[in-house]
């Protein structure tokens, strides 16, 4: 039973995935960041050592994706800044793996926080300013 349920949320993940435009996607990467290093910090409480290390490779391999996410292009400078920070997040929960008291992961939640509530704040205008930006790049390229 448990792994049907698995298999629906897996499907209605890629599903929202797909119909999700660009900002959807950050939000719902940062939204499953923060969730995985809940459960990283709740595997370590418990002493589950491997859900801890499941939990800390998913949550890099998140942080992975939004690093790779960055357009360099439109602000070289921001997504030098943002590409150096998610760096850094990861190599926190890369030293969270040897450490028992998860204060790497309440680093990064904290450090994560404040750009997905920005995030979450941006406008329906500002995001379709966005859009038309990134169709006329496309245009031109």
């Amino acid at each position: 039973m448990r792994a049907n349920i698995k298999a629906y949320q897996n499907t209605n993940h890629q599903s929202s995935l797909l119909a999700a435009d660009p900002h959807r996607v950050i939000l719902m990467l940062m939204q499953g960041l923060v969730d995985t290093l809940a459960v990283a910090k709740g595997c370590i409480i418990r002493k589950d050592f491997e859900g801890k290390s499941k939990s800390l490779n998913k949550a890099i391999g998140i942080i992975a994706g939004l690093q790779d996410g960055i357009d360099m292009k439109q602000s070289p400078e921001i997504g030098e800044n943002f590409y150096q920070l998610y760096d850094y997040m990861i190599r926190r929960l890369g030293e969270a793996s040897a450490d028992q008291s998860g204060q790497q992961i309440d680093e990064v939640v904290s450090l994560i926080s404040p750009i997905k509530e920005a995030w979450e704040g941006i406008s329906e205008a500002d995001k379709a300013k966005a859009e038309q930006m990134r169709a006329a790049q496309n245009s031109t390229a």
